[in-house]
């Protein structure tokens, strides 16, 4: 019986016990009413003479119940009435305590997901990622350490040849996805790329079917499928028949051969998955797959590690002689949180700044309050309370307001989190999702009892040194001395951390304006573009391709209103296909490189109004039979020519192609391919006629990339992606369009994260400032009610009324500048930690420090001076009666 039971057993015992004894008494006091004794008389005696097995019931009443238990109800229910009898402050503090718990508890369910949580295959601890690391000097006299993902063919064959400690796979996947027929339309779907081992690596067993078998994943092998449990349910309602069947993506038959379950997740969120068919050479410039592996029930990472160490691909050959180069094996979840990691901790340390300030703002107001309790507290520890008991009291209001705060944040973070995981790009999103967990139920706990500390250790402080006789005279307050300086600091601190979070926010939204307001190189107004998968054996042929091309345009440009129409692999805003090259003469003659290059249409500049700053744009006439010809843009001519004098030269594509460059253009706003710094930046791209790409280069781009059709209005046109795709339709009518998008949707998109942070840091700093305020506010405010009579007094023997007003408000402008000076301190060491999040501008840029702490000082202010109104409301005669 454990002690629970112990303690019911006993409670009963108790009950029964008083049940007799209750029978005893009314008999007696029956008996001696009807001898003629009064009633009251004859209960009295009943009970003097049951006296002792009462005693004996009462002692048994503190057995089951448990005096400190018992205790600590009373208290409670006391806090309950005191909080009811104030609902202003009891509402402040628990909203304020939702807040901060709440976006605590959200940030942590992020970084627990990413960091913690073990990413939801079977056994994760034993799944590993490959990378290259490259350490070393470059060439230009930079120190290099980076890790990269990508994997060529030949590093594929010779990882499973020569490393037995692992089970492999390796998966690739591009930015867009496929078309799939079905039901007599066309719908565009998400793809991924996987080797057959792929889902065995992972532990995850289809529904139905199987995994792709060795002979699917080879070059030029049997065309197989596999559904997500989603799609199999919305286009084939759930068919169990659909296995064997023939489905067509990208123009060709294949057979389904799995489907898989519904709580499968995957690296990369994908509708279908194909075969990956590694080819030893790799695809485009070899490095573009990612392997995956499992360690097997011997093996381990070191052992891993010393296998791969004698590996050496011949991409390694690539790099300058002063690199070094390795294969290394690091566990998946890091991996994967690698790039996330530093973001996600920058937000988590901001919400922890969030509940630091709430709880100082908490443990102030409980100070304040207690002190206005002053005279009801001393008189009872004058008639004898012990001690123990006021202490007892003085805590246990605010464990209970940390306790609903806790429980209301915990509720606003469970309903909120899917919206919260909105705000974030889906690569910034762990494999899983966010949700709910033991972690999390468990930090929020952590959460609350921090704050029940850190808040309830104030006041057991002041009614431990409170002073009994000068409180009972009505002159003082409780708490000893040094209360009045504790409250001080606690607004001092708060000021501090939100300096701290204002400037962090102001340092991320100039990073965002730079990156808004960076010059785009084009005009992005009355734009509007949309993208279709060309990944279909259709249109790798080159006249197929450029039919199309060419009679889509010349419907669009039939819509009414629209003034140009032209189509690009990539658009501004967007991430260039990154391929090789070699420049055939002049000073960097021989040198390779590698830039992100396009395939457009010749109205393409034009349309965007990019400048041609030398020589020609595309016309007509470049055809598959006429001279090879290219245009670059400023940064690749002054990169990888040394020039901007560049018309004439000559470069070498696809290790075979001369082409002759013949015009300059100008730079436009692009997201970073294989390097790069910021999300947007102005990185070398060549652009190459449609009309001159061979059947290879299109069926390998489109692997990747979607083009984009784009066109200009002169003004706007109602049901225009309507008119778009039906001008499409008209060419080819199992062609959908993907999605459309104006250029500033593209520039959103590609600063997503930017402006999550933007956003969420914002929020936590005007909270913070808000809270801090309300703490300034309630310090100022008991000051006016602590001095009322001495400034009375002050104001009747000819003390002006703003001298009063200024001198009681002296103490929050006190706290406050304390806590601008600590502030300004604490960020010059901090904001270092954000100064990769940073573009355009320092991490101790004056401009951000000056205008917060202005911000914060008026703030202060206006907190500091709107109770003193109430000092023009004290009556000086009053003050000089009551003395």
């Amino acid at each position: 019986m454990n002690w629970l039971e112990q303690l019911w057993a006993r409670r009963q015992a108790h009950r029964d016990l008083n049940e007799e004894i209750q029978e005893h008494i009314d008999e007696k006091t029956e008996e001696l009413v009807r001898s003629g004794m009064a009633r009251s008389e004859a209960a009295a005696a009943a009970r003097r003479q049951f006296g002792n097995t009462i005693l004996q019931a009462e002692r048994g009443r503190e057995v089951w119940q448990w005096p400190l238990i018992d205790g600590l109800f009373r208290d409670a229910r006391f806090a309950l009435r005191q909080l009811r009898r104030n609902p202003g402050f009891s509402f402040t503090v628990i909203l304020t305590l939702t807040l901060a718990i709440g976006a605590n508890t959200a940030v942590f369910s992020m970084v627990s997901a990413l960091l913690l949580r073990p990413l939801p295959y079977r056994e994760p601890h034993r799944l590993l990622a490959l990378e290259r690391h490259v350490w070393g000097i470059a060439p230009d006299g930079q120190r290099v350490d980076e890790f990269n993902n990508g994997q060529d063919g030949e590093t594929w064959d010779l990882l499973r040849d020569r490393v037995p400690a692992v089970e492999c796979a390796a998966y690739s996947y591009g930015f867009d996805g496929v078309n799939l027929e079905a039901e007599h339309q066309v719908r565009y779907v998400r793809d991924h790329r996987v080797s057959a081992e792929f889902f065995d690596v992972l532990g995850i067993k289809p529904l139905l079917g199987r995994s792709f078998t060795k002979d699917e994943d080879r070059p030029k092998g049997p065309n197989a499928a596999i559904l997500s449990y989603d799609l199999w349910q919305s286009v084939y309602q759930g068919n169990r028949a659909i296995l064997g069947q023939s489905i067509r993506v990208k123009g060709e038959p294949y057979t389904v051969v799995g489907v898989m379950p519904p709580e499968a997740v995957e690296i990369f969120p994908a509708e279908l998955w194909l075969p990956l068919r590694p080819e030893r050479g790799g695809e485009g410039e070899g490095t573009n797959y990612h392997v995956v592996m499992r360690l097997r029930e011997s093996g381990s990472l070191a052992q891993v590690n010393a296998q791969l160490q004698p590996v050496r691909p011949a991409a390694f050959d690539r790099y300058a002689p002063g690199e070094q180069k390795q294969l290394v094996a690091h566990p998946l979840q890091a991996n994967l949180a690698r790039e996330k990691r530093g973001s996600t901790l920058l937000l988590m340390a901001a919400v922890a700044l969030i509940l630091l300030i709430a709880a100082a703002n908490l443990a102030g107001l409980i100070l304040v309050r207690l002190a206005r309790r002053t005279q009801e507290i001393t008189t009872r520890m004058a008639l004898g309370a012990p001690r123990i008991a006021i202490i007892r009291q003085a805590v246990m209001e605010p464990l209970l307001l940390t306790l609903m705060g806790s429980a209301s944040g915990l509720m606003l973070s469970f309903f909120s989190l899917k919206s919260f995981a909105t705000l974030f790009p889906r690569d910034m999103i762990a494999v899983g999702g966010i949700h709910m967990d033991g972690r999390v139920l468990l930090f929020c706990l952590l959460c609350a009892v921090g704050c029940a500390l850190f808040t309830g250790i104030f006041p057991a402080l002041a009614t431990r040194g409170a002073k009994l006789q000068p409180s009972l005279s009505g002159r003082s307050t409780l708490g000893h001395a040094g209360s009045g300086r504790t409250r001080n600091v606690l607004i001092g601190a708060e000021v501090c951390l939100t300096l701290l979070l204002l400037a962090g926010a102001g340092l991320l939204v100039r990073t965002l304006v730079y990156l808004q307001t960076l010059p785009a190189g084009f005009d992005p107004s009355n734009m509007l573009a949309a993208s279709a998968s060309l990944d279909d054996i259709r249109y790798r042929d080159p006249a197929v391709f450029q039919k199309l091309i060419r009679e889509s345009l010349v419907a669009m440009k039939q819509i009414p209103g629209v003034t140009s129409a032209a189509v690009g692999l990539s658009l501004p805003y967007e991430r260039g296909l990154n391929t090789g090259f070699e420049v055939i003469d002049g000073t960097r003659a021989g040198t390779k490189g590698s830039s992100s290059a396009t395939y457009i249409t010749p109205e393409y500049f034009s349309t965007l109004r990019i400048p041609v700053l030398a020589g020609r744009t595309f016309t007509e006439a470049d055809t598959k039979t006429s001279e090879p010809v290219t245009l670059v843009n400023v940064s690749f001519a002054r990169e990888h020519l040394g020039t901007t004098d560049v018309v004439g030269r000559h470069l070498r594509i696809d290790g075979t192609t001369k082409v002759t460059i013949v015009g300059l253009t100008g730079d436009v706003k692009k997201q970073p391919g294989i390097e790069g710094d910021g999300p947007l930046t102005t990185e070398p791209v060549y652009y190459v006629p449609f009309t001159q790409v061979n059947g290879d280069y299109l069926g390998l781009v489109h692997q990747w990339f979607a083009p984009s059709w784009m066109v200009r209005w002169e003004h706007p046109i109602v049901g225009l992606p309507e008119e778009m795709q039906s001008a499409l339709g008209q060419i080819e009518p199992n062609l959908p369009f993907a999605g459309f998008r104006s250029m500033s949707a593209l520039q959103a998109q590609a600063l997503s994260q930017q402006r999550a942070e933007v956003l969420l840091l914002t929020v936590l700093a005007s909270l913070a400032l808000l809270l801090s305020m309300l703490g300034i506010y309630g310090l100022v405010s008991h000051m006016v009610v602590q001095r009322r009579r001495e400034i009375g007094i002050r104001m009747a023997l000819g003390c002006a009324l703003p001298r009063a007003m200024a001198e009681v408000a002296r103490s929050g402008m006190v706290a406050t500048i304390l806590g601008l000076l600590c502030g300004l301190a604490l960020s010059l060491l901090a904001l270092r930690a954000i100064s990769s999040e940073l573009y355009g501008v320092r991490s101790l840029d004056p401009l951000t420090m000056v205008s917060a702490s202005f911000l914060l000082l008026l703030a202060a202010a206006a907190a500091s001076f709107a109770p003193t109104r109430k000092i023009a409301r004290i009556d000086p005669a009053a003050s000089l009666r009551s003395e």
